[in-house]
């Protein structure tokens, strides 16, 4: 059974057209703790990432509001996370090597395409939320639970 993929990449590595010296440099230990956190990479199968995403809203599925809400808090808690993956995107590619001006500023735009796109999703859902809330017949209860769970 496969649950994930551990990558160990050295962040230094160069591209393998450079020299000697150079791959040497690519191959020297990492030192520090930084080094060591940045170079390791999991990748989490479809199944893990699931069965990760079901614990992550396990707190809203154990509420006793209306499944709209749910569903809609679900979506977006996904939508927050995705937003925070892609300016980690960003901020790695600002520091990767290696890239051109050119290269790197098209790959940004890119980026930066996806995260409006993805903005604006996350806010019309909290509209969806808003209008959903509105409809409902929810208790004071239910409303601060709505509120704490869309800022956990």
């Amino acid at each position: 059974m496969r649950i994930g993929d551990l990558t160990w990449s050295n962040p230094t590595a160069r591209s393998s057209d450079e020299t000697a010296a150079s791959e040497a440099q690519t191959n020297a230990p990492l030192t520090s703790n930084r080094e060591i956190a940045e170079s390791v990479k999991v990748s989490l199968s479809e199944r893990a990432e699931r069965a990760q995403q079901s614990r992550n809203t396990k707190d809203i599925d154990d509420t006793d509001l209306p499944e709209l809400i749910k569903q809609l808090l679900k979506q977006i808690r996904e939508l927050k996370q995705q937003i925070a993956e892609l300016q980690q995107q960003m901020a790695e590619l600002a520091r990767q090597q290696g890239l051109t001006a050119e290269e790197r500023a098209t790959r940004l735009d890119a980026l930066r395409t996806e995260l409006t796109s993805l903005s604006s999703a996350l806010t019309s859902a909290y509209s969806a939320l808003a209008k959903a809330m509105k409809q409902q017949d929810l208790t004071d209860e239910q409303r601060t639970s709505v509120l704490k769970l869309m800022n956990a």
